[in-house]
C-alpha cells in the first residue's frame, strides 16, 4: 500500500531541495497530503513557485528561529538534535489527521510511486546499506526516511535521540527494539553516501542501477527515490551519474526539476538574433511572449547562439515555428517537444523519429500590444458595432490558397485582405477593429493555426473556424459551440452566427477566460510548465 500522507521539515538553507521533493512528489503522488514544518521564507518561496505543487500542503510555520542557521551553527549552539526532532513533531502532527505518514528529508527526488508499506507494522525503516565501521558511527538506519503508524513512536524517538550516539539516526535502532517494524528495500532511499561508504564497491553499486522500459531500476526493482544534495560539490560524481541515468531513461521531467534546483530558476533559452537561414526570426510572437515570461521571478531568459530553437533548460524544445520545415536534426536532442503551431499530423511524423511531442499553447503576433490594448478595450455585446470581420493578408502561395477568392467577402460585415508584407492596419488598429466585432473569421495561415484565433479570443470575439484551421492541438483544446463556431462555407455563415445575445455573452466569456488561462503572460508560463511536469 501507499502512505496515507507525507511530511518533512525545511528552512531557507534547503529551499532548492524542497522544490525537488514537492515537484517530484507531485508527479508520482498527485493530490497527496504533505505536512511541512518550515520557516516563513520557505512557505513564501513555495507559494510563489511555478508550477504550484500538485499537493495538499499543510504548512506549520514554526522554524523561524532556525532560519539563518546551518548545521555547523546549530551544532556549535547545541541545538542540532532539537532541530532534528522536528521530524518527530511533524510526524506527530500528521498522525493527528491520518492513519499513517511517511517522513522524507527535503533533499529527496521521487522517481516512482512509493508503495511497499506494510500496514501491519508500527514503523517502516530504511537501512543505510553501508559498511560496519560507518554503521557503528552513524547508525544502521537513515534518519531521512521513516514511515509511522503508531502515535507513541514520536515521543520515544525524541527520548532516545537525547542519548543517541549519532543524533536522530542511531536512535532508530532503539525504536525497532520497541515497535514492530519492516525495512524498505535497497531500491528505496538511494543515498549519495551509499556510493562512498557502501557494502559493495562503487562500480558494483553503479552496475545495479539499470534501465527497463524507460524506468530506473536498482537490482531489478524500480528505483523509488534518490537522496542527495544537488548543490553540494561533495556529491558531484553521484549526482552526475544519476542525472545521466535519468537522461538515458528519458525521465526528462525529473531532469528538468533538478536543473531548476541547480539554477535556482527555470531557464528559457532563446536564439540570439540576427541569425541567418532557418534560424532567422523577427523576435515577435512567442519570442515576445517569452520576454513577458521573464518578468516572473521564477524564470530567467538566456540568449543562445548554438541553436535555432527555443528551449527550457537543456531538455525541452518550445517549437514555435509554423511547420516542420524548421525541424532540423537538433530536435532529436530534446527529451520532449512542445508544438505551438501544429496538429496530430506533425505529432505523428515526429513520433516516427522517436521524438516525444506534446500539445502546447499558441499566441498573438504581438503579445505585448495585445495585453496593452486588453487593459484599454473590452466591449460588451451592445457596444460592438461590427457583426463579423476578417482582417488578414497573404505573403506566400500557401496563405493565398487558403485566403484568396473564396467568397467570404460577400457574407462578412467587414473583409480586409491584402497581398504582400504591407498590412492595411497597424497592430493596434487591427486589434481595436476585432474587439469591436462580435464574430471573427479564421482562415488558415502558413501553418494549421493562425495568431488570429487567439487574438480574437483575447477580446471575447467569437472565432468562426473554417475546416483547414486546427483547434484540437492545444493543452486545453477548444470546444465547438463553447469557444468557437464551425463554419464550412460562406453559404452557412449567416445561419451559424444567428445565436441569441445570451449565448453570445456566454461564448464570449468562455473565449476570454480560455485566453487568460492559456495565453496571457500572467498564466501561460505556469500552464506550460505544469503541462510538462504533470501531464
Amino acid at each position: 500500500m501507499e502512505p496515507s500522507s507525507f511530511c518533512t521539515i525545511c528552512t531557507q538553507n534547503c529551499k532548492q531541495e524542497i522544490v525537488g521533493l514537492l515537484l517530484s512528489l507531485s508527479i508520482h503522488h498527485p493530490y497527496s497530503k504533505i505536512y511541512i514544518f518550515s520557516d516563513t521564507e520557505i512557505k513564501n518561496y513555495i507559494n510563489n513557485l511555478t508550477p504550484k505543487p500538485k499537493l495538499e500542503i499543510i504548512w506549520i510555520v514554526n522554524l523561524d528561529k532556525y532560519s539563518n542557521m546551518r548545521r555547523i551553527d546549530m551544532t556549535r549552539l547545541g541545538i542540532w538534535d532539537d532541530f532534528q526532532m522536528n521530524k518527530a513533531r511533524v510526524i506527530e502532527k500528521a498522525l493527528l489527521e491520518n492513519k499513517n505518514t511517511l517522513f522524507l528529508d527535503c533533499d529527496i527526488i521521487i522517481l516512482d510511486t512509493i508503495c511497499h508499506v506494510d500496514d501491519s507494522k508500527d514503523i517502516g525503516v530504511s537501512p543505510q546499506f553501508i559498511r560496519e565501521q560507518y554503521v557503528n558511527e552513524t547508525g544502521y538506519y537513515n534518519g531521512g526516511m521513516l514511515w509511522v503508524k503508531n502515535k507513541n513512536v514520536t515521543q520515544k524517538w525524541i527520548e532516545y535521540t537525547k542519548t543517541s550516539r549519532y543524533h536522530d539516526q542511531a536512535s532508530i535502532e532503539d525504536l525497532v527494539k520497541e515497535f514492530s517494524y519492516f525495512e524498505f528495500g535497497e531500491n528505496y532511499n538511494l543515498q549519495s553516501w551509499r556510493f562512498e561508504l557502501g557494502l559493495e564497491p562503487r562500480n558494483v553499486i553503479e552496475s545495479h542501477v539499470n534501465i527497463k522500459d524507460n524506468k530506473l531500476f536498482y537490482k531489478d526493482q524500480p528505483l523509488k527515490f534518490i537522496h542527495t544534495h544537488f548543490n553540494d560539490m561533495r556529491f558531484k560524481s553521484f549526482n552526475s551519474f544519476m542525472v545521466n541515468k535519468m537522461i538515458e531513461s528519458k525521465l526528462y521531467k525529473h531532469v528538468l526539476i533538478i536543473e531548476r534546483m541547480v539554477n535556482y530558476k527555470w531557464i528559457i533559452r532563446i536564439p540570439k538574433q540576427p541569425m541567418k537561414g532557418l534560424g532567422h526570426h523577427a523576435n515577435d510572437s512567442f519570442r515576445e511572449l517569452s520576454v513577458l515570461w521573464g518578468r516572473n521571478p521564477d524564470v530567467k531568459l538566456e540568449l543562445i547562439e548554438n541553436s535555432i530553437h527555443c528551449w527550457i533548460n537543456s531538455s525541452v524544445i518550445l517549437y514555435d515555428r509554423p511547420t516542420l520545415e524548421w525541424a532540423n536534426p537538433e530536435i532529436k536532442l530534446s527529451k520532449c517537444l512542445l508544438m505551438g503551431n501544429g496538429s496530430n499530423i506533425e505529432e505523428k511524423k515526429l513520433n516516427e523519429y522517436g521524438i516525444n511531442v506534446k500539445p502546447w499553447i499558441f499566441w498573438p503576433r504581438r503579445p505585448m500590444i495585445v495585453e496593452k490594448v486588453l487593459k484599454q478595450s473590452f466591449l460588451s455585446y451592445d457596444e460592438r458595432s461590427i457583426e463579423s470581420i476578417f482582417i488578414g493578408n497573404f505573403e506566400n502561395n500557401v496563405q493565398e490558397k487558403y485566403r484568396k477568392d473564396l467568397g467570404w467577402e460577400n457574407v462578412l460585415s467587414e473583409y480586409h485582405c491584402t497581398k504582400g508584407q504591407q498590412h492595411k492596419f497597424t497592430q493596434e488598429e487591427y486589434l481595436n477593429k476585432i474587439c469591436k466585432a462580435r464574430f471573427g473569421l479564421c482562415l488558415r495561415g502558413y501553418g494549421s493555426k493562425c495568431h488570429r484565433e487567439v487574438e480574437l479570443m483575447a477580446f471575447g470575439t467569437i472565432p468562426l473556424i473554417t475546416p483547414d484551421v486546427n483547434i484540437d492541438f492545444y493543452i486545453e483544446p477548444l470546444i465547438e459551440n463553447k469557444h468557437y463556431i464551425k463554419v464550412n462555407s460562406p453559404d452557412e455563415l449567416k445561419s451559424k452566427i444567428s445565436i441569441s445575445k445570451e449565448k453570445w455573452i456566454e461564448m464570449s466569456n468562455n473565449c476570454h477566460l480560455w485566453y487568460m488561462r492559456n495565453v496571457h503572460s500572467e498564466n501561460s508560463w505556469n500552464t506550460t510548465i505544469s503541462s510538462i511536469l504533470f501531464d
